[in-house]
């Protein structure tokens, strides 16, 4: 294993002991050796992103995204952005990272609650509805709901329909 394999392990370890600070030293002196690195760029994120930084949080999860991180970390990091630009107020930014995020990985569920989160946030409320509903119906396993899914099928894409026939 090499020594900066080693250094984001211990990184990462000092975050999930609760250890922030030391761990985002670690993880800054990274970043002064390898400026492009994707991952260190993404984990810098998620240090400030920890400590309640979201502000420098996401220029940090930007230039991930820019130097091409892939995989987990990338789907980790486009959730990251929208919930962290959603927190500071930037609604549409919000809307546009977690899109990109349902769009490149739509089997992470949680995704699409923080999307439904930040359309409501952006004002969209029958976008929020309706996809905290697909998510309802796609993974609940309660037999109540289940046994109004086709209903509540219908009423996510209906959401206004009033049938008043006075």
């Amino acid at each position: 294993m090499d020594d900066l394999t080693t250094k984001l392990e211990e990184a990462r370890k000092l975050r999930d002991e609760d250890e922030l600070e030391a761990s985002q030293e670690i993880l800054l002196a990274l970043l002064e050796e390898n400026t492009d690195n994707a991952t260190i760029l993404y984990e810098v994120g998620g240090s400030h992103d920890v400590l309640g930084e979201e502000r420098d949080a996401i220029s940090y999860y930007e230039k991930a995204v820019e130097a091409d991180l892939e995989g987990d970390d990338l789907q980790e990091c486009l959730i990251c952005l929208g919930s962290c630009n959603r927190v500071i107020g930037e609604f549409e930014d919000s809307v546009q990272w977690l899109e990109t995020a349902v769009k490149q990985f739509p089997d992470n569920k949680s995704g699409h609650v923080f999307l439904s989160l930040a359309y409501y946030s952006n004002d969209q409320k029958e976008d929020a509805m309706r996809t905290l509903m697909e998510v309802l119906l796609e993974t609940t396993e309660n037999e109540d709901i289940q046994s109004y899914a086709d209903v509540f099928e219908f009423y996510k894409d209906n959401l206004e329909e009033v049938w008043d026939e006075e």
